[in-house]
């Protein structure tokens, strides 16, 4: 005779670890799924993970136990398919402890498969509850026998063995003899019940489901994604001078779902990488490169609309480098401005009057643009009264005088300076003949002593 009414204590602990794993993992997959409650709640992530452990551990060791039990005490099929699944078990949660800050975050990314391992390992919980209530004989269900050992107060008898004469003692008392339970399903009842009616209606439900969770698991790996425009309304400005500009991106307004913390916090990390910034000239195509977690984006199931976007490079400061490259209403303007400035001047000083005469145009030699000071310089002829020591009386003579501002493409004549100085030549004296004005200006400071390039202008004024 043969007893196997021990399974019951095993089945005991199979239960107590198997609600602990599948209580202790959905705990813990609610915390990792929010970055902000994961934060505010470290000391109880710690216990939970200490009570995941458990578990994991627990379901190694009754795995085990099973194992033992069916290759030692009585080997029933149930027994043996209880230890797959567990071994299953095992390993899945044995490689996620491995590591678990990689664990939690993947519990937290992968919701709908978290959910579904929960489910198995709670119904393997209930499973055994069931098993220990038959066992007890408080559930009779006679069509799974061959699949779970014998319950209380039941026996196996082995049956006699081949060859062996057994007499019958009729003065012993009659007892029952049980035999094993065939099981109810077998392969080839199996495939017969699939040729019939109902066989292939269930066989067809059952491919009808796999194919829905496949293009189910499908579409929300591929498919289901939330599309971010990380460039929606974005303006791009531009400041300072044309070869050396710098770009810099003004707030984009981003759609998202506002109420997801985790939404949130990943558009509020995206920052933007600028082509060529600090390089860049007027009419470039610049090119505006998102940046952001690639990892973070995978978990959230967040993909860019687009992941970099060209703009037009335009407003950057201009410092011409020649003559006829300056803007001619600009031009107009501080011609403007430098007869105003000697039309001022010449009120005070009625011995005199300036016409105007030439402009030329000074670029400092620099490789910085930066740095580089350009000048517009108006050239006037002034005529006034002079003390002639040769016939000792006053006769007209002849000067020249300059008014001077920087000069880009950002001039404004009412926010530039518009500076006067005469010119003088080696010995100090005014430059009174024509052929001496360009010598003289080129010794001037503001063409920093010859060592600047001066170009006259051509441009016809009104």
């Amino acid at each position: 005779m043969k007893k196997t009414y021990s399974f019951k204590p095993l089945c005991l602990l199979i239960l107590i670890f198997d609600l602990i794993l599948s209580i202790s993992l959905w705990r813990i997959a609610a915390m990792a799924s929010d970055v902000f409650s994961l934060m505010g709640s470290l000391s109880s992530l710690i216990n939970w993970a200490i009570f995941l452990m458990v578990g994991v551990l627990g379901v190694i060791v009754v795995t085990v136990l099973l194992y033992l039990y069916y290759l030692k005490t009585e080997k029933v099929q149930g027994i043996l398919w209880d230890a797959i699944l567990h071994t299953v078990f095992s390993v899945f949660f044995g490689f996620q402890m491995i590591n678990l800050g990689d664990s939690l975050q993947g519990l937290g990314g992968n919701q709908t498969f978290t959910t579904i391992m929960g489910i198995l390992v709670f119904a393997s919980a209930l499973l055994h509850l069931f098993i220990m209530l038959r066992l007890d004989q408080v559930i009779h269900v006679t069509v799974l026998d061959a699949y779970l050992p014998a319950g209380k107060g039941q026996t196996i008898q082995s049956p006699p063995p081949v060859h062996q004469t057994v007499t019958e003692d009729t003065t012993a008392p009659t007892q029952e003899v049980k035999t094993p339970a065939e099981p109810v399903i077998t392969k080839e009842k199996a495939i017969a019940f699939l040729k019939t009616k109902n066989g292939k209606m269930i066989l067809g439900a059952v491919i009808v489901v796999v194919l829905a969770f496949v293009g189910y698991k499908i579409w929300d790996t591929f498919f289901n994604k939330t599309v971010i425009d990380a460039f929606a309304n974005m303006t791009v400005s531009y400041d300072g001078y044309d070869g050396a500009g710098e770009a810099y991106v003004d707030e984009s307004d981003i759609d998202y779902d506002m109420t997801n913390a985790q939404l949130a916090q990943f558009v509020g990390d995206i920052s933007f990488d600028i082509e060529n910034n600090g390089e860049l000239s007027n009419g470039d195509k610049v090119t505006v490169t998102a940046v952001y977690s690639k990892e973070t984006a995978k978990q959230l199931k967040v993909v860019l609309k687009e992941e970099s976007k060209q703009f037009d490079v335009s407003g950057l400061i201009v410092k011409y480098q020649s003559a006829s490259e300056i803007d001619k209403t600009l031009y107009q303007k501080a011609y403007d401005a430098a007869l105003q400035e000697s039309t001022n001047s010449s009120y005070y000083d009625t011995d005199s009057k300036r016409t105007f005469y030439k402009s030329y145009y000074i670029k400092e030699n620099t490789e910085n643009i930066e740095y580089q000071r350009n000048y517009l310089v108006f050239v006037f002829k002034e005529t006034y009264q002079g003390y002639d020591y040769s016939t000792h009386q006053d006769v007209e003579k002849t000067r020249y005088m300059y008014y001077y501002t920087n000069f880009d493409s950002s001039y404004d004549s009412d926010d530039e300076y518009m500076g006067e100085s005469r010119l003088y030549n080696d010995s100090f004296d005014y430059v009174e003949n024509e052929a001496d004005v360009l010598t003289s200006l080129q010794k001037q400071s503001i063409a920093d002593y010859g060592n600047s390039k001066v170009e006259e202008v051509t441009i016809p004024v009104s």
